[in-house]
Order: structure tokens, then C-alpha cells, then sequence
């Protein structure tokens, strides 16, 4: 049987009342002196953490307690008090389960990986392989250098380099620096939205009006040329003072989209554009004596 504290302490203190008698009597001092000079033998209680009525260190010379990390505590009692760590449930300290090899700890953290990854590291591929560990041990493709391999990096366009990496070769396609490739933004096949390339020139429209305002001139964020020009004078209507080119501003015009309709200021009942398209001869139109 092996000596825990508390069995030495009992020796240590019975050793003491021994030397402690001799020295009495040796002295010549009466028994009842010897008496009076041997102290009162403590009672040191047992070190027993897990209350079975046995030394702790009994318990695990004996085998009824595991000490797989060697502190002098038994398992048990070790993971109760906090003191070592069970993520999985197993009763057996972190610690040991990576020690013996039960449980991988990639990145040497004393956390089993399982636990890691079901606490919310990150394991994108659910290989059960801590992804920082998959680029820095197990070599996986990272070309952007975020310790996430690429096979989950996004890849919109599915040309096997991801759009990350693709932009740092050639920022040009991301013209609006968005971190997002362009194609996959104004291409539904890809995913995108095609009136974002209205014009079918594969450039970002918004990108063709940052680098020349004048193409928006009413600054809705769509090309001029992708919208609405009636009388094809170059300026949208929009933005056009006289949108059906009759010589009457859109604000006086009866019939603003409409050449051969404005206005009847003679008030004659006959419409002043009418003249020159009426068949009455090659007057020109808008003027209200003609009409």
C-alpha cells in the first residue's frame, strides 16, 4: 500500500511525540512530566476527492481511479473540479484523448478537433479536417491565403480558380471593386442580372457611368442608351425639352410623343402641327396662321 499525504502526516506527527517522550525522560523529568510533554497526536483527514473512503492515491495505485496525466489526482476528480477539461464526454481528460491518440489536435491547441469543430471552428467541407489545418498540414489549395481551402471559396463562374484570386490577377474584372466578378453580376447565367449590362458590351453599366457621367444625363444609374429617345436626336427623352421634335417644348405640347400633335394656340379648332401633314400644301408646321 502506497503512502498518501495523510498517512505521512500521521507518521511525521507520531515520529515527532516519540522524539518529543525520549527527550522527557531522558532528561530525568518524572513520568507524569513525559506525560505533560507528549503532545496531542493530529488527526489528519484522508485526501479522498471522489469520497470512497480510500486515499486517492490508493485509489490509483489500486486502479479504481485513472491518473492518465500523472498529477496525483484521479481523473475523475480532475475533470469534476474543472481542472482538466472532457469536450467530449468521454470521462477522459482532453489532454490524455490527445496524448494516446484518440483525439487529433491539429493545430495544437489541447482541444480535440470534434470539439473544436462542433464549438464552431471551422470545417467547410465537413471532412472533419479543422480547415487551417487542411491548408497548413494537408497542403489544400488556398490561393487567397485565408487558411480556408478554395474548394469552398466562391467560384461563381465555375472555372475552377476562385473569384478572389481572380480579381488579383486581373483587377479589371472587377470593375467596380466590389470583390464580386462582373460577369457574375450582369450575366443570369451565372447568376446575375442582365439589364446590369444593358448594352451587351460585357461592362458593368454603373461602371461605364462612374468613368463618364455624360452617358447618364438624368442620373438614374441607366445608360442613356438604353433608354427612351422618341425623335432619335441623341438625347432621351428624359432629358429632352422636346421629346417628339415638333418644335413645341414637352411642357406646352398637347401630345408630347407626337410630331403632328402640340398645340392650337389660334384657337381655331384645327391643330397647329397639322399644317404641312394636312394635305394642304408644303407650309411648315407649328405655324398657328398656316394651320
Amino acid at each position: 500500500m502506497r503512502n498518501g499525504p495523510s498517512r505521512i502526516l500521521q507518521c511525521v506527527a507520531r515520529s515527532l511525540a516519540t522524539v518529543i517522550l525520549c527527550l522527557g525522560i531522558c532528561t530525568g523529568a518524572n513520568a507524569s512530566a513525559a506525560t505533560f510533554m507528549l503532545p496531542l497526536i493530529p488527526n489528519f483527514p484522508l485526501v479522498d476527492c471522489n469520497s470512497n473512503g480510500v486515499e486517492d492515491t490508493d485509489d490509483i495505485t489500486n486502479g479504481t481511479s485513472a491518473d492518465c496525466n500523472t498529477n496525483g489526482i484521479p481523473d475523475e476528480c480532475d475533470l469534476d473540479s474543472g481542472f482538466s477539461l472532457d469536450c467530449n464526454g468521454n470521462s477522459i481528460p482532453d489532454t490524455c484523448d490527445i496524448t494516446a491518440g484518440t483525439a487529433k489536435d491539429c493545430n495544437g491547441n489541447s482541444i480535440p478537433d470534434t470539439c473544436e469543430i462542433l464549438a464552431g471552428g471551422s470545417d467547410c467541407n465537413n471532412n472533419n479536417i479543422i480547415d487551417s489545418c487542411e491548408v497548413l498540414l494537408l497542403g489544400a489549395d488556398d490561393c487567397n491565403g485565408n487558411l480556408v481551402p478554395d474548394e469552398c471559396d466562391t467560384d461563381c463562374d465555375s472555372n475552377g480558380t476562385i473569384d478572389d484570386c481572380e480579381i488579383t490577377a486581373d483587377p479589371t474584372k472587377d470593375c467596380d471593386v466590389d470583390g464580386a466578378l462582373d460577369l457574375c453580376q450582369y450575366s443570369s447565367e451565372y447568376g446575375g442580372v442582365d439589364a446590369l449590362d444593358c448594352d451587351d458590351n460585357l461592362v458593368l453599366d454603373s461602371c461605364q457611368i462612374t468613368a463618364n457621367a455624360a452617358l447618364d444625363c438624368d442620373t438614374n444609374g441607366i445608360l442613356d442608351s438604353c433608354e427612351t429617345d422618341t425623335d432619335s436626336d441623341g438625347i432621351i427623352d428624359a432629358c429632352d425639352p422636346d421629346d417628339d421634335n415638333d418644335g413645341v417644348l414637352d411642357g406646352a405640347d398637347t401630345d408630347s410623343l407626337d410630331p403632328n400633335i402640340c398645340e392650337n394656340t389660334d384657337g381655331d379648332g384645327c391643330d397647329d402641327c397639322a399644317v404641312g401633314t394636312d394635305g394642304f400644301g408644303p407650309l411648315a408646321d407649328n405655324t398657328p396662321n398656316n394651320d
